[in-house]
């Protein structure tokens, strides 16, 4: 079954769980974000929406946003955008860290075994039981080194 697929699905079942509505705009939102790029904020998916799709409201977009990251379709984080929260998709989407560009905003992601191999190790040393973490190393790119 596609992410997207799964996704619907598990709304769905959320919904009505909750008793809350199925709606058409919740159907069209969750559908745009599966052709958005890796990360989005709310801003761009509201304009991008809008677009093809006048008759969804900013409110309607920002709500929505936080019920699928409630439900574990999309990650949320902070990616150093000034304020504005960042969405990916989380399903099956393997874990990395993030580097981020602070003159242009040019995010890169990788993954070092090295790094989850020590994330590990602090936990335990600690007593900790990881059930997740997020990194994000902000500095310039190779373009704006020099500034």
């Amino acid at each position: 079954m596609l992410d997207s697929q799964i996704a619907l699905q598990k709304l769905r079942t959320y919904l009505k769980e909750n008793q809350l509505r199925f709606t058409s705009e919740r159907v069209i939102l969750l559908e745009e974000i599966f052709s958005f790029p890796a990360h989005f904020d709310a801003e761009q998916l509201f304009i991008h929406v809008r677009n093809k799709h006048n008759h969804i409201s900013r409110a309607t977009v920002y709500r929505s946003l936080e019920l699928f990251h409630k439900i574990g379709i999309l990650k949320k984080e902070d990616l150093g955008k000034k304020g504005y929260a960042s969405y990916e998709v989380a399903l099956d989407r393997p874990h990395h860290d993030h580097l981020i560009c602070v003159v242009c905003g040019k995010l890169i992601e990788f993954v070092d075994d090295v790094i989850e191999q020590h994330q590990t190790a602090i936990c335990e040393k600690y007593g900790m039981e990881m059930i997740g973490h997020q990194l994000q190393i902000y500095g310039r790119c190779k373009e704006h080194r020099k500034e």
